[in-house]
């Protein structure tokens, strides 16, 4: 067996078979190792679920296969594979693969293949006292339900806090300005998602630390000095004016009166102008001046061409720097808001101590990677010795950085180098997820001179392409080789000439074709890409192919929306993200509109909704003649009535159905209620299911009631969807981004005129460095203009513009090598590009068409290979069987709904039933006496307490909030703390029930019993007042408020 390098890249180009790869090089390892348990100190590292799912697959089939007795007869690839590697004979392989089989699925626990994310929070659970976090924090993976509630949160503060008001609006009037839309919270939510961006996550942490007045400040010291250099220019222009007019000279002696214009154009305010014309870039060689002139008149203009040069180069400078204090501008009452939404995220995360996954990795770069590797395996109660790591190009810098120290640590053993191993297999053309943190140039710069551990690295190629037939691999080899030599950055241009030299497999044929269409507008364009594919659609079944084999790829989601559309209208089935939507399901929508007018009886939107839902799904008749009803006629029926009569005239119509017995349940069973009632249940689909499991997981959560559930699914509804059934015969549509991994006997790629350097909605840091700003950096809008803000702008320009060039080439890439047999491109006639550099996709193909010599400016197809019958086996379609849903109200059981709160620990449950536990409950989410009518009837609308219970408790939370010693505590002065937690000094953790706090910084402590009065409650009172005045508060009055069955005793201690 040959020794093995202990740090192996593997750069893997697409369809080159880097899973098995993988597998293999995991499965010799375990094979090899002398214990049976040697996987446990093994770390698989991948991106997704089902990449996590597929590799465990496949190591566990593995193992199966090899255990088998005809192993030996009928040895599989990998095995024979694995065998030469090793020199191990097949049968010890079969010996040992019994045995490590039955001790992985005894410790399956130990079976380290998982996601990064599912890495780090294992990490952080073990740290987690050591990063200050309460040990049961919950993990919420939606950052998007979060900004919303943060956004919701700051935008109930306009016309309470002065500044943030006078903030908000400025906001809402620049997006307005902006011909940007009047929805605040949508805008505000949209640029908030910076503060999930990991890419910003260092520029923004420094920004975290400013206070709302350092925005403001900074924002006044820019708008005076952009009024210093609207001066200074102007005075220029205006001396150059009066230089002009006394010198005798008028605006037509000069060549097309350029200059005098140009000056006259800046005297006036005017920025917009052209710095980059002709008359410009030859001052100083070439006469400002045209020939008519006279001697005299040229004489002078040249005695005075330096005078204009100086001012004219003076005025570009000062005009660029004005044009980025503008820039500025406008980024900076964007960031002054998405910081207050961070703050509003930090209280949300502070409250419902929830910990948002898309922080674990800047939290641990922070904090464990600084820890000794020894001690953080202490820690986790393991220890990996080889770690093997997928997709390399999408892991991020903080990512990495975090793995490197545990891995640092596995290849430096000194005693056996060989005991330690790192594993990289990716392909940095395959990197399209920029925006989500992963680095291209990381994966680069890995195999080629950068090499964080002190072992010698090895990089192998695999060079077989397994997927395509030789006509699209020659095709791609060949076109990304050709583009390779347009490329900005020399780095970029070498990846792509080296990285398309893949070897053919054994499937010969294949097809490629491109067709342009004419240049026509948008809707024209959409219509003319929509007959394409639907002919192509037509044109490959009579080859043989199914809708099943076809994928069409976008790059825009609206794009995909339009054609699925049309196809749909023409009758061709089609699977897309926007199909399998649960909002796109009527029975869904039938539901959810219940709820809204169930909340909201005045909602005649979601009344009408409702109505023609239940119209339509009924097939609703006359009551006396049994005929269909006319829509417009029922609906009127319905409308400007008491919600008794709605329930009446349901009635006439065969639907017993009222909304108080929707109220008066848990809101699961109210969904229930209207599955039964609407006859919903024996229409029951995929999107059914998967909406209630929705419902069921959001009632898990804490203070989950109706009203919120219709927030959640605001944020959810976009989003929450049914996943696609293997093997269904329809055309699927996605976008290129989600179809990374994916192979399709037949890919379709209109709308491919994309722009490379198309970034008008990035944002980019600009480093300032005046001091007198307070900011050491400033966000601005990514434009040309920045290529002239000095030497710092020129370079953040070059060097965004080479990104956008990867990233769009880079996905360009991922199309085209997705298509196993035939692949289709549609673009527009593209006309010759500006100074011959290509700026779009189809730009391109006509260079690479030309190359091949093969380019006519009036022809419109053109085909690679032979357009030939399917080859590739065909698809297995399996039928769908839709399970029942069986639907019977908990009440005929005698059975109630009860969310996770109240069952989470047998404990709680016994507590939860005392009206101890529900007073504290209810008490600890009432700061103001207002709360107290929201919390009641939520808790009331949840209907999981008897009636008596629930009075018993109304009574007590009105006598303590209206009660005449306590009702100052309730009035929304001050800061209230309720169930917040204290720790001494000596390391315990106290937690009282509440805490009032003047703006004087004097406290009133509050504690809530049941029972008598016992003396250890005093004691209580008495450390929680100790360690409050151990931080400096000063406590004033300490009360113990005891909830007796004759109403409320107050002891002040």
């Amino acid at each position: 067996m040959k020794t093995e390098p202990s740090f192996l890249i593997y750069d893997a180009a697409a369809g080159s078979g880097k899973t098995f790869t993988l597998v293999k090089e995991y499965l010799k390892q375990i094979i090899s190792a002398n214990s049976d348990d040697y996987f446990k100190h093994l770390l698989a590292i991948t991106f997704t679920n089902k990449a996590v799912a597929e590799m465990k697959q496949r190591i566990v089939q593995s193992l199966v296969n090899f255990s088998e007795e005809n192993s030996l007869h009928d040895p599989s690839p990998m095995m024979l594979n694995i065998s030469e590697e090793t020199a191990l004979d097949l049968k010890e392989i079969q010996v040992r693969s019994k045995r490590i089989l039955k001790n992985l699925l005894h410790n399956y626990a130990a079976f380290s293949v998982e996601t990064i994310d599912r890495f780090n929070h294992r990490l952080i659970r073990t740290f987690a006292r050591d990063l200050k976090l309460a040990t049961n924090f919950e993990v919420t993976l939606d950052t998007a339900e979060l900004l919303a509630e943060a956004v919701d949160l700051l935008l109930s503060k306009a016309g309470e806090n002065k500044e943030i008001t006078r903030v908000l609006l400025d906001f809402a009037l620049e997006k307005t300005d902006d011909d940007k839309s009047w929805d605040i919270s949508r805008d505000i939510t949209n640029a908030a998602k910076l503060l999930y961006s990991e890419n910003d996550s260092d520029h923004f942490s420094i920004l975290k630390q400013k206070s709302l007045e350092d925005f403001l400040q900074f924002k006044k010291q820019l708008v005076l000095q952009k009024k210093k250099l609207a001066s200074e220019i102007e005075r220029i222009a205006s001396q150059t004016l009066q230089l002009i007019e006394e010198s005798g000279l008028q605006f037509d002696d000069f060549s097309g009166s350029y200059l005098p214009k140009h000056f006259q154009n800046l005297a006036s305010g005017r920025l917009d102008l052209n710095f980059s014309a002709k008359w410009q870039e030859t001052m100083g060689e070439k006469p400002l001046y045209p020939g008519r002139v006279s001697k005299g008149i040229g004489a002078i203009i040249d005695e005075l061409t330096p005078h204009f040069i100086t001012n004219f180069q003076h005025s570009k400078s000062l005009v660029f720097e004005m044009l980025l204090i503008e820039n500025l501008l406008r980024n900076i009452t964007p960031l002054s808001v998405i910081n207050l939404v961070s703050q509003e995220i930090e209280a949300i995360k502070q409250e419902r101590n929830i910990f948002p996954i898309s922080e674990f990795n800047s939290l641990i770069n922070k904090e464990i990677k600084n820890q000794p590797a020894p001690f953080i395996y202490e820690r986790m109660g393991e220890k990996y010795r080889h770690f093997f790591i997928d997709e390399f190009q999408d892991t991020s810098k903080l990512q990495w950085e975090n793995l490197i120290p545990l891995i640092d640590n596995a290849l430096s053993q000194e005693l056996n180098p060989s005991a330690g191993s790192l594993l990289l297999v990716g392909d940095a053309k395959q990197s399209i997820y920029r925006w989500r943190g992963g680095l291209p140039e990381q994966f680069i710069g890995l195999y080629g001179a950068d090499n964080p551990f002190q072992r010698q690295k090895e990089v192998l190629s695999l060079g077989t392409n397994y997927r395509s037939y030789d006509e699209i691999i020659n095709f791609n080899n060949e076109f990304f080789t050709f583009i390779s030599s347009y490329f900005a950055d020399g780095s970029h241009s070498k990846l792509y000439k080296e990285g398309n030299q893949q070897q053919c497999n054994d499937k010969k044929d294949g097809y490629v074709k491109f067709e342009f269409i004419e240049k026509q507008n948008k809707s024209e364009k959409e219509i003319a890409y929509a007959n394409l594919v639907l002919e192509t659609i037509q044109s490959i079944k009579e080859k043989g192919f199914t809708e099943g084999d076809v994928c069409i790829l976008t790059r825009r989601k609206a794009e995909g929306i339009a054609l699925g559309a049309f196809l749909m209208e023409q009758g061709v089935p089609v699977i897309s993200s926007e199909s399998l939507l649960l909002q796109s399901s009527t029975l869904v929508q039938m539901l959810v509109s219940a709820l809204q007018l169930c909340l909201n009886p005045g909602n005649d939107e979601a009344k009408i909704q409702l109505l023609d839902l239940l119209y339509d799904h009924l097939q609703l008749a006359e009551a006396i003649s049994g005929e269909r009803l006319e829509k417009h006629s029922f609906f009127m029926k319905f409308l400007n009535i008491s919600e008794e009569k709605f329930t009446e005239v349901l009635k006439e119509h065969g639907i017993d159905f009222n909304f108080s017995a929707m109220r008066s349940v848990s809101l699961y069973e109210a969904f229930e209620y209207c599955i039964e009632k609407f006859k919903i249940a024996e229409l029951a689909d995929a999107y059914l299911f998967g909406f209630m499991d929705l419902v069921y997981e959001f009632e898990q959560q804490p203070q989950a009631d109706k009203i919120s559930f219709l927030d959640y699914w605001e944020t959810k509804k976009d989003s929450a969807s049914i996943p696609a059934g293997e093997g269904t015969n329809a055309v699927q549509l996605m976008t290129i981004h989600k179809a990374k991994g994916l192979e399709f006997p037949v890919v379709i790629f209109p709308f491919a005129d994309i722009q490379l350097f198309d970034g008008k909605y990035d944002k980019l840091w600009y480093p300032l460095q005046n001091d007198d700003f307070g900011f050491k950096k400033g966000q601005i809008n990514y434009k040309t203009e920045i290529a002239n803000y000095g030497p710092i702008g020129e370079q953040l320009y070059l060097g965004h513009r080479s990104q956008l060039e990867l990233d769009n080439i880079n996905l360009l890439y991922v199309t085209l090598t997705r298509a196993v047999e035939k692949l289709y491109v549609f673009a527009e006639m593209p006309k010759e590009p500006k100074d011959g550099v290509p700026s779009t996709y189809n730009h391109l193909f006509m260079e690479f068409l030309k190359h091949k010599n093969r380019w006519n400016g009036d022809q419109l197809i053109y085909e690679f290979g032979k357009d030939s019958e399917k080859i590739s086996k065909k698809k297995e379609t399996v039928s769908q069987i839709e399970p029942l849903y069986l639907s019977s109200s908990p009440a005929n059981h005698g059975l109630k709904m009860v969310s996770s709160e109240e069952i989470s620990l047998e404990t709680d449950t016994i507590a939860a039933i005392t009206t101890g536990n529900l007073l504290h409950e209810t008490m600890a989410q009432i700061t103001t006496k207002e709360d107290a009518e929201r919390v009641l009837i939520e808790l009331k609308e949840r209907a999981i307490i008897p009636k008596e219970t629930f009075e018993n408790l109304q009574n007590t939370v009105y006598q303590i909030v209206q009660h005449p010693d306590l009702k100052i505590l309730f009035d929304g002065t001050g800061s209230v703390h309720n169930e917040r937690s204290i720790i001494t000094k000596e390391g315990l953790v106290l937690r009282p029930d509440r805490i009032n706090i003047s703006t004087e910084n004097n406290a009133i402590l509050i504690d809530y019993k049941t029972g008598s009065p016992k003396i250890h409650h005093n004691d209580q009172l008495r450390d929680y007042a100790n360690a409050l005045q151990d931080m400096g508060i000063t406590v004033s009055e300490k009360m113990l408020i005891y909830s007796l069955s004759d109403g409320i005793v107050i002891n002040k201690a």
